[in-house]
């Protein structure tokens, strides 16, 4: 049986390995990463995006923004059983 510290880094892990650790790494600063426990499963999730979303001036934001709002170009989510630690993905858009 897994912590959830350990599921998640499981599933982050993998979501970074489905788009691609260098494309990953090169696009840190536009990219976010969260998680969520549910029913015995982690859910993960990475977002990148490769070109600057124009869809809001941070200089003129007054409130906080949730990752809901964007859309991200570039998605993994996975789910990570915290029993025997089986990642299954449920979403992806993988770059070319």
């Amino acid at each position: 049986m897994l912590t959830v510290n350990e599921a998640k880094s499981i599933g982050i892990s993998a979501c970074i390995n489905k788009l691609g650790y260098e494309f990953c790494k090169e696009h840190a600063d536009n990219a976010t990463s969260g998680y969520s426990e549910e029913d015995g499963f982690v859910n993960c999730f990475v977002g990148i995006n490769d070109k600057p979303v124009n869809e809001y001036d941070i200089s003129k934001v007054t409130q906080l923004i949730l990752t809901s709002g964007i859309k991200w170009q570039y998605s993994a989510r996975c789910n990570v059983s915290i029993i025997d630690g089986t990642v299954e993905f449920t979403e992806c858009r993988i770059p070319d």
